[in-house]
């Protein structure tokens, strides 16, 4: 698993094949064959483990007294769950197939987690007017553009996740897109 999760976040899935998958993971095409009816098989469960995480990670960030700190709590942990587990953050937001994608039940989805808390922020009042799936695709591009580019940039210059030390401006920024700040 941990051998697919690497393929697919390096390469994307439309790249990686089964025989790279095994070539990882020091075993047989068959071995991954017994467990696993096809490739997109595969990937639904890896998707479906990275999601899960995700969620919970982040449902448990949203238990703060106020919105406010649920999403600055969320974000935090988003940059760290980057940090700690590229590849399976890469291949469940970036590198994921369509048909993971589509068999996510949508309650489950990090976006409508982000979203509850806006509209418990909503009735708090500060936040911007709008959709909040709307604003929460606008806090989450804030934290996913900086990992954007460190993926397209590792170790240059430019890459953020160097260290923790970018964390509170992208943070703000998230904020600020949904009005908060």
């Amino acid at each position: 698993m941990d051998a697919a999760l690497s393929c697919f976040a390096r390469t994307g899935y439309d790249a990686t094949r089964i025989r790279d998958i095994a070539q990882a993971a020091g075993v047989s095409e068959g071995a991954l064959y017994r467990h696993f009816a096809s490739k997109e098989d595969l990937a639904r469960e890896l998707h479906l483990q990275a999601m899960s995480l995700f969620g919970e990670e982040l449902v448990a960030a949203s238990r703060r007294d106020t919105p406010l700190e649920s999403l600055r709590a969320m974000a935090a942990r988003v940059l760290a769950l980057y940090r700690e587990r590229p590849a399976a953050f890469v291949f469940a937001l970036v590198q994921a197939p369509p048909a993971a994608l589509a068999s996510m039940p949508a309650d489950d989805l990090p976006i409508d987690i982000i979203a509850s808390v806006i509209e418990r922020a909503r009735a708090e009042g500060g936040v911007r007017d709008g959709d909040a799936r709307v604003l929460a695709s606008c806090y989450l591009g804030c934290l996913m553009q900086p990992i954007s580019l460190s993926l397209s940039a590792p170790g240059c210059v430019h890459d953020v996740f160097a260290d923790d030390s970018a964390d509170p401006t992208i943070i703000e920024a998230a904020l600020g897109a949904v009005g908060l700040v």
